[in-house]
């Protein structure tokens, strides 16, 4: 970039003097510049000059760090952020066509996943454009999906107001009726191909008697095939056999990058059986973003079935000794689970109610990347707050414990043995974050529920007895 033509930018912001510019010192310009204004004095002039009108709140450890990028990654990156920024939104759009279908696709996955897309002018009509401009038939299908999404996205918008009105008014009869055509929605809209009958909760069942304790082993984001999450299943097998678990949950991503193909998906017998089949339990699973990444991830994963593997309907309840437990699909909450959902938690009469999900409520989450945290704060924690004592999950590739928010007690495992995030260990709210591999247990009888973290060979992390 020339440095002559951030000149009128950097002096209105009064970072170098006149002289300094008249003279085109570089080494006093690069001396003076912001870490944004070194961003973008690397990138082509329109993605330059977005980025320093829009590339605000990161921290200049961050920024720094992306200087050491190549031009080109440098320019995926900021077009990536900036994919999550609302202001440039319609900046973003226009510059598409003008970037490699790897940036495109990686900008795709926020224009599906961030609301605020839904209402951005012409979005669905650019994304048509878009498709029909390029050569690359992978990269038009990908256009034409979040076209495809974003289009059922605004058509749900009428639905919502509905639902909406129907609760102000307690017309019961009508939240019914629209709350099903809602969850019919959420799957046309997520592409999945999964009958109404494997949607259809059963009714709370048990898998152990009341006045019985339990001890459990849970973990997420694990089915990766790597030598990570087979170490952090020979650690799970290894405490098994020393103290044996009535059964196990999982928090959802179980299977990566997709979710399976089938139940005849060889992944069952690598990446499962062989791994988890020698604890000798039964798992309850929930399901996970990557699961509904595939047409018929979701699908597989519900139709199959082992000894080690009973997962009924996206979402479902049972008891278990003095604990009720609650799974939940978090990808994106339909009104139908919502209703089910509260019911089956003011109907429960268990000692312990516990809720498991893949996505965290709160989080060692930096700002700029909680999006799916004020969802879940809005739509799933009005529901928890104050009637269940636990809410595990994942998502995160990392092991966290956070602080208990109106009796509700918070732990993520999601370091079953995908690739791991960086974590906020400082973030409001952490007790203990760590970006690692590793699992949980569950302990629970009448007087009280033990939680704890154990890291991949095993080794305590941090664990919670919660009494009541």
């Amino acid at each position: 970039m020339d440095q002559a033509r951030r000149f009128p930018l950097l002096l209105s912001a009064g970072i170098i003097s006149f002289a300094a510019a008249c003279r085109g010192d570089p080494d006093e310009v690069a001396i003076k510049m912001t870490p944004v204004q070194e961003i973008a004095a690397k990138l082509p002039p329109e993605v330059g000059d977005a980025a320093e009108k829009w590339l605000t709140g990161y921290p200049d450890k961050d920024l720094k760090a992306f200087l050491a990028f190549s031009p080109a990654a440098l320019e995926q990156e900021v077009m990536q952020d900036l994919s999550h920024e609302p202001p440039a939104a319609e900046f973003v759009l226009g510059q598409m066509a003008r970037e490699p279908a790897s940036t495109d696709l990686l900008v795709l996955k926020a224009v599906v996943r961030d609301d605020f897309w839904v209402d951005v002018p012409g979005v669905a009509a650019g994304l048509q454009k878009l498709a029909e401009g390029t050569p690359d038939p992978d990269l038009m299908l990908a256009f034409l999906e979040a076209e495809r999404k974003i289009e059922i996205r605004q058509i749900r918008k009428t639905l919502t107001q509905r639902i909406a009105e129907a609760r102000q008014k307690g017309d019961a009869a009508a939240l019914k009726t629209l709350a099903a055509a809602d969850e019919r929605w959420v799957i046309t809209e997520r592409g999945a191909t999964i009958p109404g009958y494997m949607r259809r909760v059963p009714p709370v069942f048990s898998i152990m008697p009341a006045d019985k304790s339990i001890r459990l082993v849970g973990m997420g984001d694990f089915g990766s095939g790597t030598q990570a999450q087979r170490d952090v299943a020979s650690a799970i097998v290894r405490m098994g056999k020393e103290e044996p678990f009535n059964f196990g949950l999982t928090f959802g991503d179980n299977f990566y990058e997709v979710g399976m193909t089938s139940p005849e998906d060889p992944r069952w017998r690598d990446w499962w059986e062989k791994l988890y089949g020698p604890l000798g339990v039964t798992f309850y699973p929930s399901l996970g973003n990557h699961e509904w990444y595939a047409d018929d991830g979701a699908a597989a994963e519900i139709t199959y079935r082992s000894p080690t593997w009973f997962f009924p309907a996206p979402y479902y309840t049972f008891t278990a000794g003095p604990v009720q437990f609650f799974a939940v699909d978090t990808t994106e909450i339909s009104e139908a689970e919502v209703l089910w959902l509260d019911k089956a938690i003011a109907d429960s009469k268990s000692r312990w109610k516990v809720v498991y999900g893949h996505h965290p409520i709160f989080a060692p989450e930096r700002k700029k990347s909680g999006e799916y945290l004020q969802y879940m704060q809005a739509r799933l924690w009005p529901l928890l707050k104050g009637r269940v004592d636990a809410y595990l999950c994942g998502h995160q590739h990392a092991m966290a414990h956070m602080e208990a928010v109106d009796g509700v007690h918070f732990f993520m495992s999601g370091g079953g043995g995908g690739a791991l995030n960086k974590v906020a260990a400082k973030a409001a709210g952490v007790i203990f974050a760590e970006s690692t591999f590793g699992f949980l247990t569950l302990d629970a009888d009448q007087a009280s529920m033990a939680i704890a973290i154990f890291d991949a060979d095993g080794k305590p992390f941090d664990s919670e007895v919660i009494t009541k």
